[in-house]
């Protein structure tokens, strides 16, 4: 067996609290337009973004695309009619946009993590699905940036999780093979099942469940587990 080398990690929802940064978002956009928000409507956007951000990963739709679809189909729920103008449906959105990179924050225990892992002798870094600017501005804003070796997106490598290539691309960019890595993600599909498929360990987290507490003890057991 492989002495495992690398520790690969998914951004949103797993280093990255995507659901907490984007509800705050939600609350205060909806508010500005005299919505009075709820878990319902906090929902509805999540559905909607759930389901264009997948047409925008399947390439039927552009990331720009993808953001004023969410609006066209939620804002009418509401009351309210989108405007019939891109630039100014693309406004709008940008308005949600200011409130979300306000929110951003990393899960409370990934700075540790990262640097703990570093310091025991691993290779390091991040595979996300996502845009090159957002993600490394994300990831810049939340400060884990110079605790990550590598940073992988979609966008700049030309793969998507769970394709192989995608995994394949960033264990080559870590500097380990896929079985000396371990990957680690909140999507079953994307994250775990596409991480074993090329060959890797991988873990599912649960950061709204199980793993609420923190994830550094999952990792070490599955480390201990793959040793």
């Amino acid at each position: 067996m492989a002495t495992l080398r690398g520790v690969g990690f998914d951004l949103d929802g797993t280093l990255f609290d995507h659901h907490g940064s984007a509800s705050r978002a939600v609350d205060e956009f909806l508010g500005s337009l005299g919505v009075q928000s709820s878990p319902q409507a906090r929902a509805m956007w999540f559905a909607a973004e759930e389901l264009q951000f997948e047409r925008w990963r399947a390439g039927q739709i552009s990331f720009q695309e993808q953001r004023q679809e969410r609006l066209r189909s939620v804002l009418p729920t509401f009351g309210i009619r989108p405007p019939d103008d891109e630039v100014e449906l693309d406004d709008l959105f940008e308005q949600y946009g200011r409130a979300y990179r306000r929110a951003w924050r990393a899960f409370s225990d990934s700075a540790s993590l990262l640097k703990g892992l570093r310091s025991a002798g691993l290779r390091v870094g991040v595979l996300t699905n996502g845009t090159q600017e957002q993600q490394l501005d994300k990831l810049t804003a939340i400060g884990l940036i110079d605790s990550l070796d590598v940073v992988c997106t979609s966008e700049r490598i030309g793969a998507q999780k769970p394709s192989s290539a995608a995994f394949g691309a960033f264990t080559v960019e870590l500097g380990v093979s896929a079985e000396e890595c371990l990957f680690v993600g909140d999507h079953a599909e994307h994250d775990v099942a596409g991480a074993r498929a090329a060959g890797m360990h991988a873990l599912l987290i649960d950061r709204r469940g199980d793993h609420a507490e923190g994830i550094a003890t999952a990792i070490h057991d599955s480390l201990a587990l793959a040793r």
